[in-house]
Formats: structure tokens, sequence, C-alpha cells
């Protein structure tokens, strides 16, 4: 049995879990690929709100409260993320995948309302200030390869997300609210496409996501049956590596609709994003020769373009990539 081993470390990266630019490569049968991903989300505390305007990340939160314009202050939030990844072939076209991540999470909270009433009081307390850490939400993902050629390698799959998160309550109805603990199931397609111009890549991903119900506390402490919208992912990316160096870029855009059962309403989000990649190791001279420790360093940075019920916050990602 061949066992082949990926680590691949990755910093300052973007608040949902993705993403570096959306690679798939071949794993060949009985081969092990195993990835270590490290994200840091700086300190953000702006988002897009319901109009798609530039707005206090507290009006995200708190979208579905008429009293929202009076509330003073400042809700920040940050995020560390450790993935490990674990890929097996097991056939020459069918591979299976676990994400395991551990998270840390905090966020910080300066909101008060003026002469707030019960309700308002405990709202505003159920976003205090706090920190969490703990595993998060299990993910596993089975995949086929379905064309490759010289010029394509089209991969499509199905993908599960398991509710084994521990880390904080889950509260809120936003896409971006605390705590884990969310169940999905979905599909996904990956096109890519080598023009006959050595180092050029393009690939093009759309993803579905439906989400499950589960039990959720909403700000105000009650707890219900939840389920977030479904979800829509689309990416596109174009690199470039020649002699050793290797450039790209990414375009990524989701949808998500209404969260239901039974609050959410008017929650509906999306985001534009673009992510630009600069790296160096010694992966092109694999083309002409094998090595004992293929390596990659890149240093990338993400920028939201426009969104609606979404955060706001530019990532710097600096990733390794080393195999043997």
């Amino acid at each position: 049995m061949k066992y082949y081993f990926l680590i691949l470390v990755t910093v300052f990266l973007i608040p949902t879990p993705t993403h570096a630019i959306e690679l798939e490569s071949r794993l060949p049968k009985s081969v092990w690929e195993v990835e270590m991903r490290l994200q840091h989300t700086p300190v953000y505390d702006r988002s897009f709100n319901g109009y798609g305007e530039e707005a206090p990340l507290q009006q995200l939160m708190l979208w579905d409260r008429e009293w929202r314009d009076s509330v003073v202050g400042k809700l920040q939030r940050e995020e560390q993320r450790l993935e490990i990844r674990i890929s097996y072939g097991l056939t020459e076209k069918w591979m299976l995948e676990a994400i395991i991540p551990l998270l840390q999470k905090k966020q910080t909270s300066t909101l008060k309302i003026e002469s707030a009433t019960a309700i308002q009081q405990n709202v505003l307390e159920n976003l205090a200030s706090e920190n969490l850490s703990g595993p998060g939400d299990i993910k596993l993902i089975f995949a086929k390869d379905i064309v490759t050629t010289t010029t394509w390698h089209n991969r499509g799959g199905y993908t599960l997300r398991l509710p084994t998160g521990t880390t904080g309550t889950p509260r809120g109805i936003s896409t971006n609210s605390t705590g884990e603990g969310h169940g999905s199931v979905g599909a996904y397609f990956q096109f890519n496409w080598y023009p006959l111009t050595q180092g050029i890549r393009n690939a093009f991903r759309i993803e579905g996501t439906n989400e499950l119900v589960g039990k959720r506390e909403t700000l105000d402490g009650e707890k219900v049956y939840y389920s977030a919208g479904n979800r829509a992912d689309l990416f596109y990316n174009w690199s470039i590596e020649r002699q050793n160096i290797f450039a790209g870029t990414e375009l990524h855009y989701y949808q998500q609709a209404e969260s239901s059962l039974p609050t959410g309403k008017s929650n509906a989000a999306f985001l534009k994003e673009i992510n630009f990649e600069f790296g160096y190791g010694n992966l092109s001279d694999l083309e002409q020769k094998p090595l004992s420790t293929p390596w990659q360093v890149r240093l990338g940075y993400t920028r939201p373009l426009d969104g609606q019920n979404a955060p706001i916050a530019n990532h710097w990602e600096l990733s390794s990539t080393f195999f043997f």
C-alpha cells in the first residue's frame, strides 16, 4: 500500500469554513491525504445589513428587532479554527474525506440601550462578551472523479455535516451566530480545465447545501426547533504555476435562503468576495523529476465586495504545503 501525506497550514482565513482557492486533485487508490489548516479571523465589527448597506455588526444580529437603531456600543468578533482533513482513495475514482475542526471564538460586546425593557435587556445579555473553545461540526465528503483527461479533471460528490460541535450555545438566527451544532446534507461538482499552456488551471465549482432541522436558542432565550436557510455556493478560480512561482485568484458567491421554524423572517443572505494568492515552492519541478520533499508556501488576501446580512472582514492567508 502506498501512503501519501499532505500537510497544509493556513492562517488568516475568512469567518465561514472556507476558503483558500478551491483546488481538487486526484487521489489514487489506497493513498492517504492528511491536511491541517490553522485559520484566523481578525477582529471585525462591520456587516452588510438587510438592505445590503454597510452597518455595525450588531445590526446583522438584531435585524429582526425594530429597536436595533436605538442600541449604542460595539459588537466585535474574532475566531481561530484548526481543521484536520483526512482523505483516502477508496478506488481509482472514489474517495472519502473527513474534516474535523477545533474552534476558538471570542465575542466582545459593549452594547446597551437607554431605558431598556426586560426583553431588550435579555437580548443584549445573550450578545454579551464570551470566549468559546471546543470541537466543531464534523463534515464528511464522498466524491468521485467523473472525467479525467490531460485537459479536464471533473469531480462530483456528496457532503454531510454532523452536528457534533459543542462549542458554545447555538444561539440566534443569523448565519454568523455563535455556537456549533448544525446538520446539513449537500452535493457539489467541480470542473477543472487545464488548457494546453504550461502551468495554467481554471476551475468552476457549484455546491448546494440543504440545512437540517435542529434545536437552537433565540436571542430572547427561548429554545426552539430551527432550520437555517438552504445555501448555494459558486466558485471560479484561475491560477498559474511556473518556475516554482504560484499566482491565483478566486471569485466566490453564496446565496442563503431565509431561516425557518419559527424565526428568521427577512434574514436571507448573500456575499460576493475575491481572493488573491501568491506562492513559492518546488511543486513545478515534479513535472521534470521526483522530489524527496515537495513543498509550497502561499500568501493570500480575501476581500468582501458586496453582500446582504453578512459580516464584512478582510482576511490574510498564509499557507504551507508539504508532501512526503
